[in-house]
């Protein structure tokens, strides 16, 4: 009888196991900047993210998470050549492990000495944003010059509610330089998200600084 009990409870056990299989299914697609998102969704509610998902780049693993009705929910954890670079918690809207990245800057405007401050995060992996940045930007014609190397600043307005506002772009060489507020024609800013600064405790508007170089060739 215990023999027969034991075996009636692994069944019901695996048949339960085959029916939420048989209900949910895997589905694949791009999601922008090479990304590749593999997420599960219920087959009762098609192209609708519910479970576990996973983000490749170019076959590796740079994301993992989980989707509640199309929205992230819990835990993301995120990875940077093999290795974990970001914990964010979408439930709490907070950053819970970061390997800062020391070649930004930022500005916070209006801070008083003794205040707490914390610094704007991108949510996710920077290289997209980089991307994004450096191949929307133009070097300014009046600065065209060949074989000349222009030191570039991006000047992102980051809201206090984590999304960019708008860009500044700045080239310069020598004693040239040109400012211009770079235009987001394919509305794609709205796919960076922040985890915004603080001040106190509180969310704040803020400014992140990129810098990199280019060159016009021969």
């Amino acid at each position: 009888m215990k023999t027969c009990c034991t075996f009636l409870l692994l069944f019901i056990g695996f048949t339960a196991f085959a029916q939420k299989s048989d209900s949910t299914r895997i589905r694949k697609s791009a999601i922008g900047f090479d990304l590749i998102e593999e997420s599960t969704e219920l087959k009762s509610k098609p192209h609708i993210k519910n479970g576990s998902a996973r983000v490749f780049l170019h076959n590796k693993i740079v994301a993992t998470g989980l989707y509640r009705n199309n929205e992230r929910v819990g835990k993301w954890r995120f990875f940077d050549k093999d290795s974990l670079s970001q914990v964010y918690n979408y439930n709490l809207k907070q950053m819970e492990f970061n390997i800062p990245d020391t070649t930004l800057h930022y500005n916070i405007d209006s801070l008083n000495q003794g205040d707490k401050v914390t610094y704007p995060i991108k949510i996710g992996m920077m290289n997209n944003l980089y991307w994004y940045l450096t191949s929307t930007a133009r070097i300014p014609k009046e600065l065209e010059q060949k074989d000349t190397e222009y030191q570039v600043m991006f000047y992102l307005y980051i809201s206090k509610l984590g999304r960019i506002d708008k860009t500044f772009v700045n080239y310069s060489f020598s004693n040239n330089n040109k400012s211009y507020q770079l235009i987001d024609e394919t509305n794609r800013f709205k796919y960076f998200e922040f985890s915004p600064a603080t001040v106190n405790g509180s969310a704040v508007d803020s400014q992140m600084i990129l810098k990199v170089s280019a060159r016009i060739g021969n």
